[in-house]
């Protein structure tokens, strides 16, 4: 799952929004030092990941892009979650999208807990509202075309939006099977740390 996704699985689960996102840059063994809920918050995320990627759903939906699309397909799928969790918000937040993340930019405070890395993420997130561009397939797949500037050689990510169009309806359906089973677990993972004293 990509940024919104884990912003909101960190919300419902009560547990670290600043921790979600780290999990995006800490590799390796969890540094000990950090603060527990940081500590949790990586976990968390190296969980969905690992549950996200392993989904039939997800999987099917990954096989499903031709090549050379394929190759990509779990930054596309990944992408194109976060677009339809930001489409069909209602259904699992009682907020609305922007007051969502509104306050997650005022929960993102960067501190001496954080790489470089992602506080020049939250930086853009927050100056160009990246997330509530994620609403629209245009924004979506704006996103993802940006994606390619992070390999050292050209992608077809770029190329990637009438394949969305076309594809729209059945990345949709898996989204939609999928991320109920993915609230599940990750509540389940949040209270077992909890009870084993992991979350701070």
């Amino acid at each position: 799952m990509n940024y919104l996704a884990h912003l909101h699985l960190a919300h419902y689960s009560n547990t670290s929004l600043p921790g979600a996102l780290l999990g995006e840059y800490a590799r390796g063994s969890i540094d000990t030092r950090l603060p527990p809920s940081l500590q949790l918050g990586i976990r968390l995320h190296r969980h969905i990941d690992s549950f996200t990627d392993a989904h039939p759903l997800h999987a099917g939906a990954v096989r499903a892009l031709p090549s050379p699309f394929r190759r990509y397909g779990g930054i596309i799928m990944d992408m194109m979650f976060d677009h339809f969790l930001a489409r069909h918000w209602s259904r699992y937040h009682a907020w609305e999208l922007d007051d969502f993340i509104g306050y997650s930019h005022r929960q993102l405070q960067p501190d001496e807990h954080w790489p470089e890395a992602m506080v020049i993420l939250v930086e853009r997130l927050k100056q160009y509202r990246l997330l509530t561009s994620y609403q629209s397939l245009e924004g979506i797949s704006l996103a993802i075309a940006r994606i390619d500037g992070r390999f050292r050689r050209p992608t077809p990510l770029p190329q990637c939006a009438p394949l969305l169009a076309q594809q729209y309806g059945a990345m949709e359906q898996a989204f939609l099977g999928f991320y109920p089973e993915l609230q599940a677990f990750v509540l389940g993972q949040s209270r077992q740390a909890r009870a084993l004293g992991l979350a701070g």
